[in-house]
């Protein structure tokens, strides 16, 4: 059974940033090696780069999206090298192997609720092949979903945060402010249950989404919010990125905002 949350309160919260999109996002991607993999011609790399990090994005969605479908349909060698592109030149995650990345790939695209191990890398070719039902689970994302579901009551259930590298997140870790306002769930009327070294995580599950449901969840969620936010606007409604990037965009900035000013008035 689907977990079920508010999307009016999703809906709500976003829309007074929706119109800064174009202005809010500013992930700049290398985009130089799309040459080397016939994606791109030098022509189109000075004319892509030339483009907002914004409009860059939506050129490159539709451009490596059809690629990759292109090469995964013909079953080309084509598809790992611009799967590994999508996680390394676009995404900036390098630490693990070709052979491992390429591995999660195949795994992620045959299973319905994909392991959520590297959940970060495998979904980042998801929502490129698929973006009418895939969006990309990064630390960013799930930080943003997760303060408005504490911050707007917009549901009973949180999503597991996959790590991510930004200071300000980590500074003010979403978990610590999730379980301080359940903390009903970690209380105890006997002091040696503190002492299961699974305490927490047996607490947990009260609160969050188990792991291999996760993205599947976020996935429905993120369509349900798109397609009431970006009413109207046929291209944003089937395109679960818009939503995403959004939410990508305000983690560290107005979200940050949002936590600091909140609990400074608390």
């Amino acid at each position: 059974m689907t977990i079920q949350f508010d999307i009016d309160k999703f809906v709500k919260h976003l829309d007074r940033y929706k119109s800064d999109l174009p202005t809010l996002y500013n992930w700049n991607a290398k985009i130089d090696r799309l040459v080397e993999l016939e994606t791109l011609t030098e022509n189109q790399v000075r004319e892509i780069n030339s483009l907002t990090p914004y409009e860059k994005e939506l050129q490159l969605k539709k451009i490596v999206g059809q690629k990759l479908n292109g090469a995964l349909k013909a079953n080309s060698d084509l598809f790992n090298k611009l799967c590994l592109w999508v996680i390394k030149d676009w995404g900036g995650i390098t630490t693990a192997s070709d052979n491992d990345t390429i591995t999660l790939i195949r795994d992620f695209l045959n299973q319905d609720k994909p392991n959520f191990n590297r959940i970060a890398s495998s979904s980042k070719v998801g929502a490129y092949l698929f973006p009418d039902r895939n969006v990309i689970y990064d630390s960013r994302v799930a930080y943003s979903i997760n303060w408005i579901i504490l911050s707007e009551n917009a549901g009973q259930q949180y999503f597991p945060i996959p790590e991510g590298r930004n200071s300000k997140m980590s500074a003010f870790d979403l978990n610590v402010l999730i379980r301080l306002k359940n903390i009903s769930a970690y209380q105890t009327t006997d002091i040696k249950h503190l002492d299961h070294r699974l305490f927490i995580k047996n607490s947990d599950k009260k609160l969050y989404i188990n792991k291999k449901d996760a993205y599947f969840e976020l996935n429905n969620l993120v369509k349900q919010i798109n397609q009431k936010l970006w009413k109207g606007d046929i291209e944003k409604e089937q395109n679960l990125y818009f939503t995403e990037m959004l939410l990508f965009s305000i983690a560290d900035r107005e979200v940050f905002m949002d936590i600091t000013t909140r609990y400074a008035t608390n």
